[in-house]
């Protein structure tokens, strides 16, 4: 992300956050960036989850942040289902679930019309989230399997067809 859009970001996070009052507040604004704006697989603040499960204000101001620095975002996705494949829009973004092949795990599949492609996926389902890289596109379309190996996956996977769940590409 560019110096100015990132500048941007927190400027829009900051007014988002601005909106939100709440005396006494578990988790400072610093901690919450820091975490918003993580590599996935790096260490966290434990402190700094407990808050985002257990405090609906922490949990708010979180997702106002991702929600700022996201190239899109569904606060809550409406899914299209038939069971063996799991659709919905994005923005400008459509994700799709392709289901299991013999012995290949299920295929996450990510198409946008942006020039500009997520490298980062999170979802939120209750108090769960998840963050996983998507790496780089192939023809302008992310592939990334959703191995039952890697538990992450798996849970991204699961969460991805609830209806209810939440996700931001950053």
């Amino acid at each position: 992300m560019s110096d100015e859009g990132r500048m941007l970001a927190e400027i829009h996070a900051a007014r988002g956050l601005m909106r939100v009052s709440a005396p006494a507040r578990t988790v400072g604004h610093s901690a919450l960036w820091a975490h918003a704006t993580r590599e996935p697989g790096e260490p966290v603040d434990f402190s700094v989850v407990r808050a985002l499960r257990t405090d609906l204000d922490t949990a708010q101001r979180y997702r106002t942040m991702l929600g700022a620095q996201a190239l899109a975002y569904a606060p809550v996705a409406a899914a299209a289902s038939d069971g063996a494949i799991a659709r919905r829009r994005i923005g400008a973004f459509e994700l799709e679930i392709l289901p299991a092949d013999g012995d290949a795990p299920p295929l996450l599949v990510l198409r946008g019309t942006e020039a500009k492609t997520p490298r980062m996926i999170e979802a939120w389902l209750g108090d769960e989230m998840v963050r996983l890289d998507l790496g780089a596109p192939a023809d302008g379309t992310i592939l990334l399997a959703l191995d039952p190996a890697v538990p992450d996956a798996l849970e991204l996977g699961r969460m991805l067809r609830d209806p209810a769940c939440a996700v931001f590409l950053l």
